[in-house]
């Protein structure tokens, strides 16, 4: 029999990846109160009397309008007027989908930069900059021309800073998590997502109903909650266990198990688009099921999220204090359910109910046949039959959240460990180009604010979202591609495999608090 330990335990609370997990968790609120302002922001920063159709056959630079109209309309007017600007709906459409031209220049390379330098400092580059130029949206107010340029390049720096942002958290993920505790920690990791979400739509909601040009407190509180946060991720985060100050050597010893002992000096692994395998990437069909999948999700989610707020005004005639209690209890929907996903498909990989494989098949299908559903209702959902159109909303949002706990998002760490940030990199650039697709797609079928124009554009996105649910569920996999692991990984599986039959013997388990073998290191630097 072998002396290796069978099941390795070690309590997740309290411990330093369960630090890092609030960290990423706050990281991702930061994130997305800044990309997701101007999605609410905007329904408070138009002129809706000035727009009309007639308006589409003026040219931009033609029009002379006082293309700001400042008047003082609600309950409390703190330092501002209300001031609004006369966009037409292209011009709408564009600025929202301006952040993704920065967004995706930057996906590939900070996966890159996140194994050169380290996900530590791609965080903390990135949000300050994102942190300047969204605090810089409120001199807008002080424009009488320009205004619309001057956001739309202020909304790509902000993209393209926080492009390499998820790319580098893969890269932590794939350290820091292990394989058991995968879904529980990014699932609560990446809520934060949804809890940012949740923030800024309800903020924004009361912001532009009762205090005069809300929407400029929206930019100024998204980047003061970044200036706040990057001091304590600085201090307290390290790219590896190795690297970190405070964690315990029986936690970094369960890390090494699991995940190889990694290199503890500056030294970096020497890697790059032409040096990974991309014979074996493209022959792989777990990996093309992957991109496929996220891209179908990702194309209806990003643009879902930008303009639903537009939806629930244009279309059911909801006030705006309403649309923002709405899409918050929609983000917090999605955020439960994604983080009980997470805590549930680990659960029932441990207790081998299930496969990892077939658990994170079912989760994805529920994201992606659920969301084709529920666009199909919002088809037939005018302003008479606006409470539907709201609970539709919700239930499209709270199903979004499985995918995000235990679906597509979560995969690449499962099969491929060592290149998980770039290659997550290299498929959401794609993603986040189809996020700007879709904005706009709609500045041309959207032509005026009906349910009729706005259906013909539903139907594309029912369709991507079958396909990818389709795609994942015949050729998806979680099992670790044998090329993308880390070396040690490759010698801990091998060792693994001859001990199987004892996997069950509760008499056999190791806790944290007992020190476990370290396995022997080896170097993970590789020069192609």
């Amino acid at each position: 029999m072998s002396t290796k330990t069978k099941t390795i335990n070690c309590p997740l609370i309290p411990s330093a990846r369960f630090s890092l997990t609030l960290f990423i968790f706050f990281g991702c609120v930061v994130q997305y109160t800044q990309r997701i302002n101007l999605s609410i922001g905007i329904v408070c920063m138009i002129n809706k009397t000035y727009i009309n159709t007639e308006l589409e056959s003026i040219p931009y630079l033609a029009r002379t309008d006082n293309q700001i109209t400042k008047i003082s309309s609600k309950n409390t007017g703190l330092f501002f007027q209300d001031k609004r600007f006369s966009w037409t709906e292209s011009e709408q459409q564009m600025v929202l989908g301006a952040y993704w031209i920065g967004y995706i220049i930057t996906l590939i390379p900070g996966g890159w930069l996140s194994i050169i330098i380290g996900a530590k400092r791609i965080y903390i580059y990135c949000l300050l900059i994102s942190s300047i130029a969204t605090l810089a949206l409120s001199i807008i107010y002080l424009l009488d021309t320009m205004h619309f340029v001057f956001v739309f390049i202020l909304r790509i720096i902000i993209g393209f800073a926080h492009g390499a942002l998820i790319p580098a958290t893969y890269s932590l993920w794939s350290v820091w998590a292990a394989p058991q505790e995968r879904g529980t920690l990014t699932s609560l990791g990446f809520s934060g997502i949804n809890f940012g979400t949740a923030i800024i739509m309800l903020t924004g909601g009361f912001c532009c109903r009762y205090i005069d040009s809300g929407w400029i407190y929206l930019f100024i509180l998204s980047s003061l909650l970044g200036f706040l946060w990057i001091p304590w991720w600085s201090i307290y985060v390290a790219d590896t266990p190795a690297l970190h100050k405070t964690i315990s050597e029986n936690e970094l010893n369960f890390l090494n198990h699991f995940n190889g002992q990694l290199m503890q000096d500056k030294q970096r692994q020497v890697i790059s688009l032409i040096s990974l395998p991309w014979k074996n990437i493209i022959r792989s069909k777990p990996i093309i099921a992957l991109f496929i999948t996220q891209l179908c999700n990702l194309f209806g989610l990003f643009f879902f999220s930008n303009t639903l707020g537009k939806l629930l005004q244009d279309i059911h005639h909801i006030p705006t204090l309403y649309i923002g209690y709405i899409l918050c209890t929609g983000f917090i929907l999605m955020q439960l359910s994604g983080l009980t996903t997470g805590i549930t498909a680990d659960y029932l990989v441990r207790k081998n109910f299930i496969s990892l494989t077939n658990v994170r098949k079912l989760f994805n299908s529920l994201t992606s046949f659920s969301s084709a559903l529920c666009i199909i209702i919002l088809c037939f959902c005018d302003e008479s039959r606006k409470i539907l159109g709201a609970i539709t909303v919700l239930i499209y949002l709270f199903s979004s959240g499985f995918a995000l706990g235990s679906g597509f998002l979560v995969n690449f760490a499962d099969i491929v460990p060592a290149y998980s940030g770039l290659i997550f990199g290299i498929a959401n650039t794609f993603a986040s180009l189809s996020g700007f697709l879709g904005n706009i797609m709609a500045s041309f079928v959207i032509k005026q604010p009906i349910l009729n124009d706005w259906r013909k554009l539903f139907i594309p996105f029912i369709i991507i979202y079958i396909i990818g649910g389709i795609v994942f569920l015949l050729y998806g996999s979680a099992e670790p591609l044998q090329w993308a692991r880390f070396p040690q990984q490759n010698e801990s599986n091998n060792d693994d495999d001859d001990d199987d039959d004892d996997d069950d013997d509760d008499d056999e388990q190791s806790t944290c608090t007992e020190k476990l073998q370290p396995i022997e290191q080896s170097t993970i630097i590789e020069k192609i």
